[in-house]
């Protein structure tokens, strides 16, 4: 196993551009193999799978030859309808990249209307930051944003009605928070940070809905990822989703039994919540959905869907109603009952492969690869 892991390390390292290739696997090559003798370990995904009874390339199975031949692929398709969205000779384009140790790109990918452009946060562990960037989605051009009063690492950002909504994990002085900032002025201002006096653990994800119950709700994931961090001092209440009403201010616990809820987002009529549970038990990554009842509180908790590596965390949802899922190996596209349509690869994006979060506008991914950005065009608006 420690040789298959040093294959794939070099592998991760020295591809530092994107190939473009796209691979169609047939969607029953995940549950069946004609060879007699295969092993995945954790640490890999599954296009790195090995046959250990194979001694050179000749006596592959055909599924074997299909594996190998995805190790050096950009996109794995596994439907025609994946394939239709990114097209038959799809094409990443590189924005920007940083040395590995200089992550920029790690959560948000909201677009911005106003300014035609997607903001994004930073990563830095474990250093600690207010930045705050976006892409010109005309010229590619990518800024650092000046706002004030600063976000104290900012993570989710979610636009809605006119303002964008900043997560913010604070740090053992100031507490986590949600920030409302002006996209025009860049003016921010607090809207939530206690639930009765305690303070929030690290707001993580935000969305928002207006078809629930005849109210404008904002949903957020609250985990605590930021003590975990040795951002901010022992959390004092469990994970929780809260729900927190426009008009009222109200803030209520609506979920509490998960473990690292991350993710979070509703089909598009607003009937169906996703929930990314990032670090739950036993090392599988879950993501959750839930009805919606009349007063606007999930109820029917169910699995959607499970990573095969690595664990869920970005969630965003096209206008069919399809499921785009940042995990382990990259972004991952279901249909609406959770059956895999499709991968954008993660390896060759970034040194370590992951790719947390991305940004969805009309026709175009923006790909958040830590010290990468990535541009992806497709064939047909999805938003």
């Amino acid at each position: 196993m420690l040789f298959q892991f040093l294959i794939l390390t070099t592998y991760i390292l020295s591809n530092t551009y994107a190939l473009n290739k796209l691979v169609a696997l047939p969607l029953s090559i995940t549950s069946h193999f004609e060879a007699k003798n295969f092993y995945r370990n954790q640490s890999i995904p599954f296009s790195f799978l090995n046959f250990t009874v194979i001694t050179n390339t000749e006596h592959l199975n055909p599924d074997e030859n299909e594996l190998l031949d995805s190790r050096n692929a950009s996109f794995i398709s596994y439907s025609t309808e994946f394939t239709s969205i990114i097209g038959s000779n799809p094409q990443l384009l590189l924005i920007k990249q940083r040395k590995p140790s200089k992550q920029f790109a790690h959560e948000g990918g909201t677009y911005i209307p106003e300014t035609n452009e997607v903001w994004f946060s930073a990563n830095q562990l474990p250093i600690q930051n207010t930045d705050i960037s976006s892409i010109n989605l005309i010229t590619n051009q990518i800024d650092l944003l000046n706002i004030y009063p600063s976000i104290i690492t900012p993570n989710g950002i979610h636009y809605f009605e006119g303002y964008v909504y900043v997560c913010s994990q604070g740090n053992k002085t100031i507490p986590a928070a949600i920030y409302a900032v002006n996209p025009t002025t860049h003016i921010s201002k607090l809207i939530v940070n206690s639930w009765f006096g305690y303070r929030l653990n690290s707001p993580n994800d935000v969305t928002f809905s207006t078809k629930i119950a005849g109210k404008k709700f904002m949903w957020f994931t609250d985990p605590p990822i930021a003590y975990m961090q040795d951002f901010t001092n022992p959390p004092q209440y469990h994970s929780t989703v809260f729900r927190y009403d426009m008009l009222t201010s109200e803030l209520r616990p609506v979920i509490t039994d998960l473990i690292t809820p991350n993710g979070i987002a509703f089909n598009q009529k607003e009937t169906v919540l996703y929930v990314t549970d990032s670090l739950p038990d036993n090392d599988i990554g879950i993501v959750y959905a839930y009805d919606l009842n009349e007063y606007g509180l999930p109820i029917n908790r169910r699995v959607f869907s499970v990573s095969s590596f690595g664990y869920p965390d970005g969630i965003r949802v096209d206008k069919h109603d399809r499921v785009w899922i940042a995990e382990g190996d990259g972004i991952n596209v279901r249909d609406r009952y959770g059956t895999l349509l499709g991968v954008i690869v993660g390896y060759g994006l970034c040194a370590s492969g992951v790719i947390s979060n991305f940004g969805l506008v009309k026709n175009t991914v923006i790909i958040l690869a830590q010290e990468s950005l990535w541009r992806l065009e497709l064939t047909t608006d999805i938003l």
